[in-house]
């Protein structure tokens, strides 16, 4: 439960991140609103998630998980081009996480 509370977190990283992106230089208020509601709830997660999993592995997941989904946000819906390398570096970046997990 705490992982999946963990990657929830991550997703609302990259929908803070992507609220800032749209507020158009904090003057656009309802992205505004959206952006600071994602970063408190990603926090919260967060903080709920660390009562059973290690703060180290905890924060790589939740900031892989936040990049992953920007990227993946970026390209679909603001047309930013992904490359093959950096799908590549992703996967890395996931087998990384699953060895780290594994190694408990």
């Amino acid at each position: 439960m705490y992982w999946f509370i963990l990657f929830l977190a991550g997703i609302l990283e990259a929908g803070w991140l992507v609220g800032i992106q749209k507020s158009e230089s904090f003057t656009n208020i309802p992205y505004i609103i959206f952006a600071v509601l994602s970063m408190t709830l990603s926090l919260v997660l967060f903080s709920i998630a660390l009562k059973d999993i290690p703060v180290s592995q905890a924060y790589l997941v939740w900031l892989a998980i936040g990049a992953s989904s920007i990227s993946i946000i970026n390209h679909y819906f603001f047309d930013q081009p992904l490359s093959i390398q950096q799908l590549f570096c992703f996967c890395l970046i996931f087998i990384g996480v699953a060895g780290l997990k594994m190694s408990n």
